[in-house]
């Protein structure tokens, strides 16, 4: 395993970017005003704050300018992570640790926080309801909003059977949203599939994360087609992207030609993958998505309905269509850039958009727990909500502070390990496909996965073609 070796050497990491920034933005860093006021509120900090700054303090501030560039752009997709002593364990290259099955990404620009990018499906993560986009802000009762991405994973992993209970921030929701945990082995399933009623073969691809995913999704539709499979559904719901290549080669084991995905970037527009002539499946084919459906996922099902080749079903898509480079900054710390944008085929960019699918239908398979909080309650207090007739009761703690959680059951899984529940008539966007295809199926289906080879490294190659730092726990 190797070390990533450390050079902390603040004042010309600011130089470097400096640099760049004259060179390629056609500005004279000497010469601008807010240029050279950086260095002169350096030069004053050092000289003249009541107390004297050692190196060390000196270069966090030089950092914090470093930061400050990065969360002036407004950009959620470009970050700044500083120097840190990377190990690469043999149980992050073969998955063989014990964790929850998820994928986390820094919440902040300077590197710290957690935001989970990737939910493996079957996992405890999965099962106890966490989603893609749900930020990490507390383990065990711990704030670890603004805490590095490394020391978070370390407090979430731990031995195998025992308990982390997280604090989650979702989108749409008011309160911490909390849940228990059960640590297991964590190994990656990234392709599904399920024989329904009518020939439809059943298909899911959960992340791209794995260089095996093309190779299970061509064992996954021969086992199909042996089965009879004359129709296709591609469910990418809640993968949120990973391998470039990985989606290009998906995209062409159904596209017969054609470009599947464009970049465009300052310069130029340029095709970045094209399909072959020869197909894996030719049959009728849909596609699901959801919100959860992201980058990578977006480059499929936009190929698929740019060519008309499959009608797009689900809710509109997360809408991250920019790829970044990361540049290896002098101090050791990394800048990840967002550089170029995504097009589909007809050179439509769904950044900040998402794919709009053929027909759309809210996802209703898994409900948001109800949470709530406030203040101004006489402490120890019992405070009740009333929700549609049902009632949410919590007790006010000494400052009159309060604040419920909803506990949801378990998402259902199949009693048999490695199988997964594919339920039509409770999963409004697969009943919608199967009406689509012509096929009225009912009752629920077990879905045997392909169980992914042992792929859990902390580096990934990322949409963009760069590597990212994506950390599963």
């Amino acid at each position: 395993m190797t070390k990533r070796r450390i050079a902390i050497i603040g004042f010309i990491a600011l130089l470097a970017l400096a640099f760049a920034w004259a060179q390629f933005g056609g500005v004279s860093f000497d010469r601008n005003p807010y240029g050279k006021a950086i260095k002169e509120a350096f030069q004053i900090i050092t000289q003249n704050y009541l107390k004297p700054l050692d190196k060390e303090q000196q270069q966090k501030i030089l950092e914090g300018g470093v930061s400050g560039m990065v969360s002036a752009l407004d950009d959620p997709f470009t970050s700044y992570s500083p120097p840190v002593d990377v190990h690469i364990r043999d149980e992050d290259v073969h998955g063989e640790f014990f964790g929850i099955g998820v994928q986390i990404a820094p919440a902040n620009p300077d590197g710290t926080g957690a935001k989970i990018v990737n939910v493996f499906r079957g996992g405890p993560a999965y099962e106890a309801g966490l989603r893609i986009g749900d930020v990490i802000v507390e383990v065990d009762g711990e704030d670890v909003s603004k805490t590095s991405l490394y020391e978070i994973v370390a407090k979430i992993r731990g031995p195998k059977d025992t308990k982390v209970t997280l604090g989650v921030r979702r989108s749409g929701a008011n309160a911490i949203l909390k849940f228990e945990i059960i640590r297991r082995k964590i190994e990656i399933v990234s392709v599904s599939k399920a024989m329904l009623p009518g020939n439809v073969g059943y298909v899911a691809i959960e992340t791209f994360l794995n260089v095996k995913v093309n190779d299970q999704l061509h064992k996954a539709i021969n086992d199909l087609k042996a089965q009879g499979a004359t129709r296709l559904i591609l469910d990418l719901r809640d993968n949120g992207g990973g391998l470039l290549d990985q989606g290009c080669q998906v995209g062409d084991a159904f596209l017969k030609s054609g470009v599947i995905v464009y970049t465009r970037d300052r310069k130029a527009t340029r095709a970045y993958c094209e399909a072959a002539p020869q197909v894996f499946w030719d049959g009728p084919m849909v596609v699901l998505v959801n919100h959860g459906s992201a980058s990578a996922s977006e480059i499929v099902a936009g190929a698929l309905q740019d060519d008309k080749r499959a009608k797009v079903i689900g809710e509109q898509t997360f809408g991250k269509g920019v790829g970044q480079n990361v540049f290896t900054l002098a101090n050791g710390g990394e800048l990840t850039l967002v550089t170029f944008e995504w097009l589909t085929p007809e050179k439509r960019s769904i950044h900040e958009k998402g794919i709009t699918p053929d027909i759309e239908v809210r996802d209703n398979r898994f409900p948001t727990p109800l949470a709530f909080e406030g203040i101004g309650a006489r402490p120890g207090a019992e405070v009740k909500l009333v929700v549609g007739g049902k009632t949410y009761t919590t007790v006010a703690d000494e400052e009159g502070k309060f604040k419920f959680s909803e506990e949801l059951p378990p998402r259902k899984l199949s009693e048999v390990q490695g199988e997964a529940l594919v339920d039509p008539e409770h999963d409004a966007i697969l009943k919608k496909a199967l009406e689509v295809l012509g096929s009225q199926a009912s009752g629920a289906f077990r879905a045997t996965p392909v169980i992914a080879g042992a792929e859990g490294a902390m580096l990934i190659l990322t949409d963009s073609g760069s590597w990212l730092l994506v950390l599963p726990v």
